[in-house]
């Protein structure tokens, strides 16, 4: 481990909800715009334009006439504020439409994180309604997939860019480092990271390379076995998202991110090291989001094709059931009494559906316009930007025009 906990100070800092600002770890402002709705209308759905995945332009209201417009009578009645949150959050060198990192959520201490992906380098933190609290840059390069400890002390972030995990002490933040490369300086970059069988897994694989894999951390030595997996049927060829369940300590779900069809592992966890119990592929493209169920049974595989959210027995990686969504599925999260909210990539459809356990109505949806004030493309859910913890959904949407940024959206549950 190599401490730096000196770069504690750089995080310092902390935005106001009124502000909504925040410094950022080189002491520069860093710009994080807080918007409530006060609607909760949507642009109208024009016809399709030939660029997919991508909402259409907001039509302007037309300009009433000064000379025939009634002077407005006063009124008692007022509507309820709503309860609807945008921040809009800077993340510099985050790539629109193409890479995300991660959100995760802290209830023991009401926070939320953010990483951006490939190409940036910072974690974004801010409160359960979404003031940014801070931001502390440089400190992840190809910040991507996150995880706490299992006692929630720490944070570890997959640097992807430098083979390295950033530890994040959640009480001091001071900073701490592990190591995940190979001995002989190829590159392995991290992708995501979980805890099972009383070990840390690292996924990894470099985009555009044909070897990846799963690899172990030891906590009590600090050294990174590159290779944990003992036994599978296939080879890894691209770096693998990873879940897991408290109520199935020793399970370890894994899925493809950049093969189609996609490959899907359920791994029984040892000490040391990782076993297939089965195997699968999905029916289209590669994994965007895993979400296992609160008692470990099941886990739904958001893969952007089959046009629904499918849902998989743990046991076998057999789909067993669908939630009924559209195009393109692309995230999905699960509450411990077992609510599933689903995300899509679609532009002419709701982004977010609601759903009891099994359900197949959905009983709330949510669609993302473009922010209040902001006559813009209208946003869409990144793929697996998306989570809920109590009575909120936590998703990250993006749209062409504001490249480097992205907007937390929060919204409340009926």
């Amino acid at each position: 481990m190599v401490g730096v906990g000196a770069l504690a100070l750089l995080a310092a800092g902390a935005g106001t909800a009124v502000a909504g600002s925040d410094r950022s770890a080189d002491g520069s402002a860093a710009k994080a715009q807080l918007v409530a709705d006060s609607t909760t209308s949507k642009v109208n759905k024009t016809p399709k334009s030939p660029q997919p995945g991508r909402k259409p332009r907001p039509t302007a209201s037309p300009t009433p006439s000064p000379t025939a417009s009634p002077t407005p009578t006063p009124t008692t009645t007022t509507s309820p504020p709503s309860t609807d949150v945008n921040v809009q959050i800077p993340i510099p060198g985050y790539v629109t439409g193409f890479r995300f990192g991660d959100i995760l959520v802290d209830e023991a201490r009401g926070r939320v994180y953010i990483t951006g992906g490939k190409g940036t380098d910072g974690l974004i933190v801010t409160d359960l309604n979404g003031t940014v609290l801070r931001t502390l840059q440089g400190i992840a390069p190809g910040a991507a997939g996150m995880t706490l400890s299992p006692d929630g002390s720490k944070l570890y972030i997959a640097a992807g860019d430098q083979d390295w995990l950033r530890i994040v002490d959640l009480d001091t933040w001071e900073l701490d480092g592990q190591f995940t490369g190979k001995t002989d300086g190829t590159m392995t970059c991290p992708k995501d990271m979980a805890f099972a069988a009383g070990q840390l897994w690292v996924s990894w694989g470099c985009e555009n390379e044909p070897t990846a894999g799963i690899g172990r951390v030891d906590l009590a030595t600090g050294k990174f076995y590159v290779y944990a997996v003992n036994a599978i049927d296939t080879r890894i060829t691209s770096a693998m998202l990873l879940a897991t369940s408290p109520t199935q300590p020793d399970m370890l779900i894994a899925g493809a991110t950049g093969s189609s069809p996609a490959l899907l592992v359920r791994f029984e966890a040892t000490a040391t090291g990782l076993v297939q119990r089965a195997i699968s592929r999905t029916d289209g493209g590669s994994v965007a989001q895993l979400a296992v169920t609160p008692d470990g049974t099941e886990v739904i595989v958001p893969s952007g094709a089959p046009y629904y959210h499918p849902v998989l027995r743990t046991s076998d990686l057999v789909e067993v059931r669908r939630y009924p969504t559209v195009p393109y599925p692309n995230a999905v999260a699960i509450r411990p009494d077992g609510l599933v909210v689903a995300g899509t990539n679609s532009s002419y459809d709701k982004d977010v559906w609601v759903f009891e356990p099994g359900g197949t109505t959905p009983i709330a949806t949510y669609e993302f316009g473009h922010l209040p004030n902001q006559e813009t493309w209208a946003h869409n859910v990144v793929k697996g930007g998306l989570t809920v913890s109590g009575n909120k959904i936590y998703a990250v949407t993006d749209q062409l025009a504001e490249p480097e940024m992205v907007t937390l959206r929060i919204r409340t549950l009926p």
